[in-house]
Order: C-alpha cells, then sequence, then structure tokens
C-alpha cells in the first residue's frame, strides 16, 4: 500500500459515489476502485476512477481533481488524470 497516497484516491472514489448514492446511482466501477487500492493496484484505481467519472458522466471537484493528480504523480502516472472531461469539474461549492 502507499499510504497517503490511497488515502487520497479512497478520499475523492467516496466523495464521488457519495454524490452519486444522493442522485440514487450506485456506481460498482468506484467500489472496484477501491478494491484495487486495498490490493495495491493504486495506478489501475486511478485509471478506473477516470474512466467511471468520463462514462457516467460523474461531477469531480476541483479539489479532488487536484487531490488525484497529486496522487497520480507520486505514482508516476499523473496522465491518466488528465484524461477526466474538463466539463465534469466542478467548483467545491456545487456539491
Amino acid at each position: 500500500m502507499h499510504g497517503p497516497v490511497d488515502e487520497l484516491i479512497l478520499a475523492v472514489a467516496d466523495a464521488v459515489a457519495q454524490r452519486a448514492r444522493v442522485q440514487g446511482v450506485f456506481m460498482r466501477g468506484l467500489v472496484s476502485v477501491r478494491d484495487l487500492v486495498v490490493n495495491d493496484e493504486a495506478e489501475i484505481a486511478i485509471d478506473c476512477l477516470v474512466n467511471t467519472v468520463n462514462f457516467h458522466r460523474l461531477p469531480l471537484r476541483r479539489d479532488e481533481y487536484d487531490q488525484l493528480m497529486e496522487a497520480a504523480d507520486r505514482l508516476g502516472c499523473a496522465d491518466g488524470v488528465t484524461d477526466v472531461d474538463p466539463r465534469l469539474l466542478v467548483p467545491p461549492s456545487d456539491e
């Protein structure tokens, strides 16, 4: 496990999942993100999270994007985070 990096990824995945649940949507892909992190596959978890957000058109707060980018940068895979559709990025207050 990558400690603080894993925590950043899980925090973002959990926040996105919570917003989806409020809308009555359960995202299996976000559960997979958690499983990947727990199984020491943080880089794949980031890709899965980005793909899930893009595919399901889930909003991602800019501060969450920054957290995800920080985690990915520490893991050397920041390029994948730039694949987030910029139209899905929302200010922190727009939950």
